[in-house]
């Protein structure tokens, strides 16, 4: 199964919907519960995202969140990480699917790796993709 980058981000900021649902996925993988693959791009997304809640956490003058301790807890995580690759970076550029292009590295990721499931709460993009098998973190 892939692990979407908004898993890590909505545990991390506690998110009022998703949050405690994260955080039992994210302890279900570090229990082995549960065995995940993602790319090399879920840790430069969670880099950004949490980047830009910081910004709004400081303009809001409210405590930050220390991005390297987050980023260091996800990779102590026992996740198979997927290199990215030309490989993997010419398949994204034949999709032409009507969701986000930065979800075809993600795509093409899974595609190459024979994954077609994916525990995610993007489901506008991900659920357009008839070959992907999305379970909401809701119903995890």
């Amino acid at each position: 199964m892939y692990i979407d980058t908004n898993i890590f981000i909505y545990a991390i900021e506690n998110h009022p919907k998703y949050g405690a649902s994260c955080k039992k996925i994210l302890k279900d993988v570090e229990s082995g519960k549960i065995k995940v693959s993602a790319s090399i791009l879920v840790l430069v997304e969670a880099i950004n995202v949490l980047n830009r809640l910081n910004k709004e956490l400081r303009n809001e003058g409210k405590k930050t969140i220390d991005i390297s301790m987050n980023v260091a807890a996800i990779e102590s995580l026992p996740i198979k990480w997927l290199d990215l690759n030309l490989v993997i970076i010419e398949r994204a550029a034949q999709y032409e699917y009507p969701i986000n292009p930065t979800d075809y590295v993600h795509l093409a990721t899974m595609e190459l790796n024979q994954i077609n499931e994916v525990i995610s709460a993007d489901s506008d993009d991900l659920d357009k993709i008839k070959w992907v098998a999305r379970t909401d973190p809701l119903d995890y």
